[in-house]
Parts: C-alpha cells; structure tokens; sequence
C-alpha cells in the first residue's frame, strides 16, 4: 500500500470518528415532582432557551446540548422550586453557511407548600 493511500484512508478514519462525536447528545432528565408538596397558589411561567449551529450543514457547534443547557437554564429560572408542565419548542432557521436550532422550555414554577 503506497502512502497516498494510507494517509486516505487515516484521514477517513478520523473523519468517521469525528462525525460520530456529533451525533451523540446529553440525556435530560426531568426531576419528579412530589405534587403534595407544591403550593399551587402560587405558581408562575418561567421560560429558558438555548441554541446550536450546524455549520454546512456538516459540523454542529452546540447543537447536541442545546436541550441540557436550556434545562439548566429552566433550573436557574426556578430558583429552587419545583418545575412542572415542561412544554418543548423546538425551532429553526438558515443562516448564510449553516442552520440555526433552537430548542425552548416553558414551565410552572411552584414553591414548596409551608408546613
């Protein structure tokens, strides 16, 4: 095998491995919710995105995430109550060498009840 090829075929190696790296995203999980410690009163929508880039279409730069990070994002937003009703969106749209993905939590925020 002369080196022309060995270097091919190194260079298809990495690139196969490379693009299986993109296909692998952070599993969410969605903390259960205790409904008789809630106080339902008080309830409120709170709201968090995140976005990824998918550059040519070939190359994603954040997208694999995005649904970790805006869960995150819905978290932070809670300030530790509890987070109930998750609804999803998920949204995209072109940009000049690429496409944009968005994905966006909206939920229900609701303190512990007092004891």
């Amino acid at each position: 095998m002369n080196l022309t090829k060995k270097i091919g075929s190194a260079f298809f190696a990495v690139l196969l491995t490379v693009s299986g790296w993109g296909c692998a995203g952070t599993k969410v999980h969605f903390d259960h919710v205790p409904v008789e410690k809630l106080d339902l009163t008080k309830g409120r929508t709170i709201k968090a995105s995140s976005a990824g880039f998918q550059l040519l279409l070939l190359i994603p730069i954040a997208v694999n995430g995005r649904h970790y990070r805006a869960y995150e994002g819905l978290k932070k937003a809670a300030a530790g109550d509890y987070i109930t009703d998750i609804q999803i969106q998920e949204s995209w749209r072109y940009a000049f060498v690429g496409t944009v993905y968005r994905t966006t939590f909206k939920a229900t925020a609701y303190p512990a009840k007092a004891e």
